[in-house]
């Protein structure tokens, strides 16, 4: 198993700082009772991109019995970025299921979809669950991932005599990017892009000088 996947929560709860999303599509294949399961991943930024991957793997498997599948496309706490699907499987047998050990790695921006081939052998409803969810953890299992670090923009006017000490402060900041800079009459603005666990430091390491700054928050994190 990838151990990187365990790094993800933290007693059940996402750092919202940060998270883990995979750096690659994975394929796996497993059978059980005759039946084949097949468990695609994609990584994914939205719903509507998670839906599209759906329906290329069914097109994929046009004659397969069952393509269910479970996302968590955007942020791992970002509901309405979820979904999951039986697929025509008895209610509450592969969707759910599957969506649980998603959710479970903590893991965002990523659709499973699985498919099955039916090969003649009943499974009972808890025989199908356990084989969808342990077809997404085997998919998991073969995924590699990257830590992706929350950005904040803040907008920053800077007079002309703190130019130097404050372009100091941002080289010295972890994670912080000037993304445009704006002459002004009396000083210059800066739109800054720094990621989320710096932003108290760089706070802190400008506030000796917030009588002469303006400092504006934007509400986009990216």
């Amino acid at each position: 198993m990838n151990p990187q996947l365990h790094f993800t929560t933290k007693g059940g709860s996402v750092d919202l700082m940060s998270y883990y999303r995979p750096t690659k599509a994975v394929e796996v294949t497993q059978s059980i009772k005759k039946s084949q399961f097949i468990g695609n991943s994609a990584i994914v930024n939205h719903s509507a991109q998670a839906i599209e991957f759906v329906q290329q793997i069914k097109r994929t498997h046009s004659g397969a019995n069952h393509s269910c599948h479970c996302f968590v496309a955007a942020l791992p706490e970002q509901s309405s970025h979820w979904g999951y699907s039986d697929d025509g499987e008895p209610k509450g047998t592969a969707g759910l299921p599957m969506f649980q050990v998603l959710k479970h790695s903590g893991l965002g921006n990523i659709c499973v979809v699985v498919t099955r081939y039916f090969g003649g052998i009943k499974l009972g409803t808890g025989g199908i669950a356990r084989a969808y969810s342990s077809t997404v953890s085997l998919t998991l299992e073969q995924s590699s991932t990257e830590l992706v670090q929350l950005r904040k923009e803040i907008c920053l006017s800077v007079p002309f005599n703190l130019t130097g000490v404050i372009e100091h402060i941002i080289r010295q900041s972890t994670g912080t990017q000037i993304l445009e800079r704006t002459w002004l009459d009396n000083g210059q603005q800066l739109q800054l892009s720094i990621e989320e666990p710096s932003l108290n430091q760089f706070h802190l390491a400008i506030s000796p000088y917030h009588r002469e700054l303006t400092l504006l928050d934007s509400d986009k994190a990216t």
